[in-house]
């Protein structure tokens, strides 16, 4: 038996699973019914995503729109489509473009999102007013010999870690996942083609879209040309699918679809490791801001950048870095050292340049490490450094990097020396140091 049907074998939802989604879609179904007939509302309940489609791995996630007239003013749309989820489901309040309920019914989870219903794709008012053509569009055109290979494809990116465009994953949507299958035929197919994709691949259905994208992946929306279907996937899915589809070309394997766990790394071979790289580690600890988690990796991101930029901007080398989040955020920096000398070197400009007479105004008299000299034409000085030690540049500037809105006002702290070692960080220490793929461990 090939892999490819062993794996269909676990993921394809049996008889017995698929009674169990039928009967949850159908209770959740006549409950949103329900609600629209006490508001006495032209409003309508419609199923959409992977279970309509079909194209759905066990334990799906559950996607219900409850679709609005556009007469509706955004705010009454919100309100009362807030309301109706709150009744079906209680959960929580979440936010796309605009809010929506998300809860637990039966033990799989629930989205309920109000929207527009629009009868052309160019006169949406909101991102999610599309999502019905979407799915209207994968169920005419997805052959049913083509649902086990969106199923395929969709496992092996979950196992390769490149499935979900939301901002934690920043990978590859359910519906982009169908429309590589329309494209390439089957899940083989796509795999041998993607293994061979350049940075700005450009794909499309029927008919290309006229907008230019400078995405690392393209492929223009058939139900919307002016959208790009694959914006939410960064450089690093992008490359790290096509390493994944290069890999299991050269040696299929489970590992593929269903990667082992990683298991944290021992101190003590953390710290074999730093010793033989003769590197150092900071760690910064902010308290997790209390955001849901689309709002809360992009900030994650640009406070990791923006705390890079302070460190090299000071002289301190940067290596590597990794960030996790559990009850903390915690992003770690791998340095060439985390001390410099006191000394730098530091250049201006070239003796016939306006600008010598400041530079030497400012450095004469001692007010360096030396006094102002020429090598190769231009005028340089022996400075002091302003910091020495990372952790303490870290301590005392931190606040003065970009740091994502929520993370302003939040409370860190910043480890450094042996206290990286402890058990708290072995998790941070193994991203940081384990750079094997899911699918090589």
């Amino acid at each position: 038996m090939r892999l490819e049907e062993e794996i269909l074998k676990r993921i394809t939802p049996d008889g017995e699973h698929r009674r169990f989604v039928d009967r949850v879609v159908s209770n959740l179904m006549k409950k949103v019914e329900k609600e629209i007939s006490r508001l006495n509302l032209p409003l309508e309940a419609r199923l959409v995503g992977s279970v309509a489609k079909d194209t759905y791995l066990p334990n799906p996630d559950i996607d219900i729109f409850v679709m609005f007239p556009p007469s509706v003013n955004r705010r009454e749309l919100e309100t009362i489509g807030l309301d109706i989820g709150r009744r079906v489901l209680g959960g929580e309040e979440r936010y796309a473009e605009h809010p929506y309920i998300h809860g637990n019914y039966e033990g799989l989870d629930v989205d309920l999102v109000p929207c527009y219903k629009i009868e052309n794709p160019s006169n949406i008012k909101s991102a999610v007013d599309r999502t019905p053509f979407h799915t209207e569009f994968i169920k005419k055109n997805l052959a049913d010999h083509q649902k086990p290979e969106v199923r395929l494809l969709k496992q092996f990116m979950k196992g390769t870690g490149v499935y979900g465009a939301e901002a934690k994953i920043q990978g590859f949507s359910g519906y982009l996942v169908e429309l590589l299958i329309l494209r390439y035929g089957d899940f083989l197919s796509t795999v041998k083609s993607a293994s061979e994709w350049k940075r700005g691949e450009t794909l499309w259905l029927e008919r290309r879209g006229d907008i230019k994208f400078n995405d690392p992946l393209i492929f223009y929306d058939p139900v919307d040309l002016t959208r790009n279907v694959a914006s939410p996937v960064s450089i690093d899915s992008f490359s790290r699918f096509i390493y994944a589809c290069s890999s299991y070309l050269r040696e299929k394997d489970e590992r593929f679809f269903f990667p082992r766990k990683r298991e944290d790394w021992k101190i003590k071979k953390i710290r074999e490791y730093f010793k033989k790289r003769e590197t150092a580690v900071v760690i910064v600890r902010f308290d997790r801001p209390n955001i849901v988690d689309d709002d809360l990796y992009p900030q994650i991101r640009k406070t990791e950048e923006s705390v890079a930029n302070l460190l090299k901007s000071h002289d301190f080398i940067v290596i590597d870095r990794a960030s996790r989040v559990d009850r903390h955020v915690l992003i770690a920096f791998e340095l060439q050292s985390s001390k410099l000398p006191i000394a730098k070197r530091h250049e201006g400009p070239p003796m016939w340049i306006d600008h010598s007479k400041r530079f030497l105004e400012k450095w004469k008299g001692g007010k360096g490490l030396s006094e102002p000299f020429i090598d190769q034409g231009k005028l340089v000085v022996i400075a002091k450094r302003e910091y020495t030690d990372a952790a303490e540049l870290l301590r005392e500037r931190i606040k003065t990097a970009s740091l994502g809105k929520d993370f302003k006002g939040m409370g860190f702290d910043v480890v450094s020396g042996k206290t990286v070692f402890r058990k708290d960080y072995r998790k941070i220490m193994t991203d940081l140091l384990d750079k094997r793929m899911p699918w090589e461990i």
